[in-house]
């Protein structure tokens, strides 16, 4: 089948930024740059459910040619004035990237003059896309906060997991049940997850870290999304090997005999209706979803991601696999895959033509909720969903 390529899955440096630092208490994000660049992209804080608030320098082609500098000086100080941010995060866009102008002696002037905190991200082509900006949003507040290595016994932090992740009110709790059950290890925010910034909390400040959701590029194709019994397992064990614990404590190997035991039978009939089941999503989760569908639960699924992980998983997770796919051309490949449940954005919700589960923002139609899909009682949910759908049930 030939596909005329209309538009990738992933949008630009910008709504990648945002993706890391909405809803973060004390944090302003600030476009220096068109105004369309903030326009278009406020819609990327209500991912994380906060007034889509993202002021702009406004520039325009005279700044181009005479220079910027004055009006981003401005910026800050009416942002200081309005809002008081704990950290302004000044966003460069194509065009302010371009002339090259020095921008950080501006920052130093606003925190002497106002006490707060500032930091300087790129969110330019020149820097790459959606997926290229976590690792570096991440790197700077690193080098900003003075953050320092830290392997605390008793606590954890999942830095890349950030409050624009759809579905995060169920999922994240039942991911640090998971975690503290499983290996007995209690879970404290990362840097996108929500703790208060300039400030780090004590917490924060001597667990041990480990690199998830929009950062799970940078650690092993086994550290996917725990989704079902046997990914579950496989996570905790990840978890336990990186803050140096010799497995699952004795409750976390009992929750696991426990699922496998309510999780087994609805799979054994699964498997016989191999049902095709199509998922669109970021890598972490993506890779874990069909990793379970495929593996415990005898699915077919077509998987597209926004970044391939640059390691192969051990075990084929997928019949198809598509990177950086979507809207219209996802939407043509699932249905010539013959997808009967799709797990995805608004972008490939088609009533017409199957089932379907929001899992990926954006999402904008009202949708009744399904609770938590991570963990073992998510891997319930997702089998019992699946096994209605397959047997015809209402």
């Amino acid at each position: 089948m030939s596909i005329e390529r209309l538009e990738p899955m992933t949008g630009c440096g910008i709504l990648g930024i945002l993706k890391c630092l909405a809803g973060i208490p004390g944090v302003l994000p600030l476009i220096h740059g068109p105004v369309s660049c903030s326009s278009g992209h406020r819609l990327a804080m209500l991912y994380a459910d906060v007034e889509p608030l993202l002021p702009t320098t406004a520039v325009v082609e005279r700044d181009m040619a005479l220079g910027a500098r004055d009006k981003l000086r401005e910026a800050l100080i009416e942002a200081w004035r309005q809002y008081h941010p704990g950290l302004l995060a000044v966003i460069l866009t194509c065009a302010t990237s371009l002339v090259e102008e020095e921008y950080e002696s501006i920052l130093l002037d606003y925190e002497r003059q106002t006490g707060g905190a500032a930091v300087l991200l790129d969110g330019s082509g020149l820097e790459g896309d959606e997926t290229d900006a976590p690792g570096a949003v991440y790197d700077a507040l690193y080098r900003k906060l003075r953050v320092v290595p830290a392997a605390s016994g008793e606590f954890l932090a999942l830095e890349g997991l950030p409050l624009t992740d759809y579905n995060r009110r169920d999922n994240f709790p039942a991911l640090w049940e998971l975690i503290e059950t499983g290996i007995g290890c209690r879970v404290t925010p990362g840097l996108f997850s929500g703790i208060s910034l300039p400030e780090l909390s004590a917490d924060y400040r001597v667990a041990g870290k480990v690199f998830t959701g929009l950062l799970w590029r940078r650690s092993e194709p086994d550290s996917a999304a725990p989704f079902g019994a046997a990914g579950s397992r496989r996570f905790l064990e990840w978890l336990a090997g990186q803050t140096g614990r010799r497995g699952l404590t004795p409750h976390g190997l009992d929750a696991y005999d426990r699922a496998v035991k309510e999780l087994e039978p609805l799979a054994q009939k699964l498997r016989s209706h191999a049902v095709p089941v199509a998922i669109e999503a970021a890598g972490w989760y993506g890779y874990g979803l069909a990793d379970f569908l495929t593996n415990e639960l005898g699915c077919r699924v077509l998987l597209c991601v926004d970044r391939a992980h640059p390691k192969k998983p051990e075990r084929p997770i997928c019949e198809e696999f598509y990177e950086d796919v979507g809207r219209w051309e996802l939407v043509e490949l699932m249905k010539a895959f013959g997808a009967r449940l799709v797990f995805g954005s608004s972008n490939v919700r088609s009533d017409d033509n199957w089932d379907y589960i929001p899992f990926f923002a954006p999402v904008w139609r009202t949708e009744e909720p399904i609770g938590a899909l991570l963990g073992y009682e998510g891997a319930l949910t997702i089998a019992n969903r699946l096994l209605k759908l397959a047997e015809g049930a209402p």
